[in-house]
């Protein structure tokens, strides 16, 4: 191999790397909201067993004993609880999609040192094919983050107008 070649391959070498940066920095932004819907899922899980001990400790337990602002406090953890489970997936998914895009990229390099070593256009397209695969896996994980952003906005927005609408009379929530 001539020192050419050698550079030219290199620099084919380092063309995943971009890649894999862009990926790290959308999988830090995916992970610190899977950690965030976590610890909130966490929470309101803790607030509602909180709020039935505390119904518990007092008569049998049931809903009905509970006080109004609790009881509807409960069915809202209750509501969303499942809202925000399905999220989670979405971010678990995703974060899965853009590591496996990562590990895609990393072996693109490889194939394309060994193209170049061996001098082979199958190994070039595979190669390519390789690189297309990393790409459609980011692709994928950066449609599931952009679902999972929606159905936040969506659920903030009922949170928000269901609190609004406490002690109304006809409140009708609208999600855009």
């Amino acid at each position: 191999m001539t020192v050419e070649t050698i550079i030219r391959t290199i620099s084919l070498i380092l063309a995943p790397v971009v890649m894999i940066a862009s990926c790290v920095q959308f999988l830090n932004g995916v992970l610190q909201r899977y950690s965030s819907i976590s610890d909130r899922m966490r929470a309101m899980h803790l607030e509602r067993l909180e709020i039935l001990r505390m119904t518990a400790d007092s008569v049998t337990g049931a809903l009905e004993n509970l006080g109004a602002l609790n009881s509807l406090r409960v069915q809202e953890i209750e509501e969303q609880l499942p809202h925000l489970l399905w999220r989670h997936k979405m971010l678990h998914r995703a974060a899965l999609f853009v590591d496996s895009a990562v590990l895609i990229f990393v072996a693109c390099m490889f194939v394309i040192a060994l193209a170049a070593i061996m001098n082979s256009g199958l190994v070039a397209t595979i190669a390519l094919l390789c690189f297309l695969l990393g790409t459609t896996a980011l692709l994928v994980g950066v449609i599931l983050k952009t679902v999972e952003f929606y159905q936040s906005y969506r659920e903030v927005v009922f949170e928000v107008m269901h609190g609004l609408g406490l002690g109304k009379k006809d409140v009708t929530i609208h999600l855009e």
